[in-house]
């Protein structure tokens, strides 16, 4: 929805189109990222504190391994698309399936450690991942606040520009180089 509103076309309003709006997603995932972590984490820690005896059923084994490769495709796929698009929020998307498949992986290995060996990980294992959980929500709203506040341009890209402009006939200098980014391949800027 974030990627569908972001590519609305500059209107009276908004003569720089909508293209923040996909940063401002990105955000919001992040939230839901950061928020699924610190449940887990907080779950874990539960468990940890008053252990419970686990019951695995074969048929819900086989669910969560089925849900695993599910959701890395997914994940994946998403991902992918999100960097073809460069959407932000996208990409982000794709970054929570893959964290929600680690979640579902760890709790098959946990099954299969407690079912063959009689060790009870869960826990512990579910709050090892939460913090990964937890850094890259933090990873990703650090990076869409970035955009929001506005971040100086990549070198390369300003190098370009000034020669571009510098190549002109009649242009004797460039300088003063100044752009900001309204959004996903929508940057604006004077020289």
């Amino acid at each position: 929805v974030g990627t569908k509103l972001s590519e609305r076309a500059p209107d009276r309003k908004h003569p720089f189109g909508y293209g923040r709006i996909e940063y401002l997603t990105t955000v919001v995932i992040a939230v839901i990222v950061l928020m699924a972590g610190a449940t887990s984490l907080k779950e874990s820690i539960e468990q940890i504190i008053t252990p419970q005896t686990p019951d695995y059923k074969p048929i819900s084994l086989v669910i969560v391994a089925v849900a695993v490769f599910v959701k890395i495709g997914l994940g994946l796929f998403v991902k992918k698309s999100g960097s073809k698009l460069q959407s932000d929020s996208l990409v982000a998307s794709g970054q929570d399936a893959l964290m929600d498949s680690i979640i579902s992986a760890s709790t098959l290995v946990a099954a299969l450690i407690y079912t063959f060996l009689g060790l009870s990980l869960e826990a512990w294992l579910g709050a090892v991942i939460s913090l990964f959980i937890l850094k890259a929500g933090l990873e990703i709203i650090k990076d869409a606040t970035a955009k929001l506040l506005g971040e100086r341009i990549d070198g390369d890209l300003s190098k370009a520009v000034k020669e571009t402009v510098r190549s002109v006939s009649g242009v004797h200098g460039a300088f003063d180089l100044i752009m900001t980014d309204y959004g996903p391949q929508r940057l604006w800027g004077s020289i």
